[in-house]
């Protein structure tokens, strides 16, 4: 059998190539029954899904190899040219995206970057992929590197994130194309920031819905200029909402974060700690993220302010860093993670804003070891910018 990309001999496939003879695809794909279900390039790479009598494959041109991906030939289908769903399952290319539900799963129209289900948000850009939870996927709708629910507008770059200080590139596009979709877009919205009043710091409620307020500034012209960004705390309750400080705040049935809902995390015993650290009964959070592993009766903040996270345990020392927050395709965020080979006992920090910190045998800039400079001759001198 040949196509314009493969061949088969004997029990083999083989990849065609422009000069030269082709070359055996590795990974145990088989002539038997082999067809192509979907191909595509990126670039001059080959992609895409075949399928031998074992099942269907996912096929890798970078890597000249075919990974089995599910058995069940008759249900499986294509979208987009990177997801394939069988009857009980959703696979980004070879791997299966847990949680996913198959009879859900759509593309949103208007965009080539979103996904959803019943149940999230799914984004994919390049060779960057995400779920993303806060979403109400019944009113998800997007406009190229936009989604917006009902309650918040995203917007993605390298990652999602909120962006509802961009409405008004939205407003008269959701109007005319979505006026039957109930949302932030419409006059009658019961979710509305109007007639919000303090309630301490940047939070806000109404008889209807509490809200965190940023402040942002305006660009060009009214570069100098700040306007005032109300976002809806989702789900929380108006009449039972208490303000713990700047970044936390708590009702009756759970914590929030600004604006963000805290997994996991027990009102009644939740303190906030000062900047985003925070803790209940339980765990020790941070930016709304438990802490993994963490020791919650031996934690210390060292240095609250600021975006560090510089703090310990008995066992480690954490930093922030701007990576996933769950294994293995939840959204980027700032976490709390171990600073390999940090001493905890004996870390301190010299600098006002963490910049310079010590162990007993390394030096530390940022958060990061600094590998070049010698631990036992190097003296912090002062602080300056």
């Amino acid at each position: 059998m040949t196509s314009n990309l493969f061949v088969t001999e004997a029990n083999r496939v083989l990849l065609k190539q422009e000069e030269g003879e082709p070359t055996p695809i590795k990974g145990g794909i088989t002539s038997e029954g082999f067809s192509i279900i979907h191909s595509f390039y990126r670039g001059w790479i080959p992609f895409g899904y075949l399928r031998d009598v074992q099942g269907v494959w996912w096929f890798d041109g970078r890597k000249t190899k075919a990974t089995l991906v599910t058995r069940d030939v008759e249900q499986f289908q294509v979208l987009g040219d990177d997801y394939g769903l069988d009857a009980k399952h959703v696979y980004l290319e070879d791997k299966l995206i847990p949680e996913s539900n198959a009879a859900s799963f759509e593309l949103l129209p208007g965009s080539p970057y979103f996904a959803k289900d019943k149940h999230r948000l799914y984004v994919k850009s390049g060779d960057r992929f995400h779920t993303w939870d806060d979403i109400d996927v019944d009113t998800a709708v997007a406009h190229m590197d936009y989604c917006t629910d009902k309650d918040h507008v995203l917007h993605l770059y390298h990652s999602l994130s909120y962006a509802n200080g961009s409405r008004g590139e939205l407003l008269a596009w959701l109007q005319e194309i979505y006026p039957h979709v109930h949302g932030w877009w419409q006059p009658d919205y019961n979710e509305s920031e109007h007639g919000a009043e303090q309630i301490q710091g940047n939070w806000y409620r109404t008889d209807q819905a509490v809200f965190y307020c940023e402040e942002i500034g305006g660009s060009g012209r009214s570069r100098n200029e700040t306007r005032q960004i109300y976002n809806l705390v989702r789900g929380a309750d108006s009449a039972s909402f208490e303000v713990l400080d700047d970044q936390y705040g708590h009702d009756a049935a759970g914590v929030y974060c600004t604006w963000r809902k805290v997994s996991d995390a027990d009102p009644q015993t939740f303190e906030a700690l000062g900047g985003l650290f925070g803790r209940d009964a339980q765990n020790i959070f941070y930016n709304g993220y438990a802490v993994v592993g963490a020791d919650r009766d031996t934690f210390q903040c060292l240095l609250p302010s600021g975006s560090l996270g510089l703090s310990k345990d008995k066992n480690h020392v954490y930093h922030a860093q701007f990576v996933r927050t769950s294994r293995p395709f939840g959204h980027p965020d700032y976490i709390l993670e171990p600073m390999p080979g940090a001493d905890a006992k004996s870390f301190t920090i010299l600098s006002d804003n963490g910049s310079w910190t010590v162990d007993q045998d390394h030096v530390y800039q940022w958060g990061s070891l600094a590998k070049k400079l010698d631990r036992a001759s190097f003296t912090f001198l002062f602080n300056q910018g």
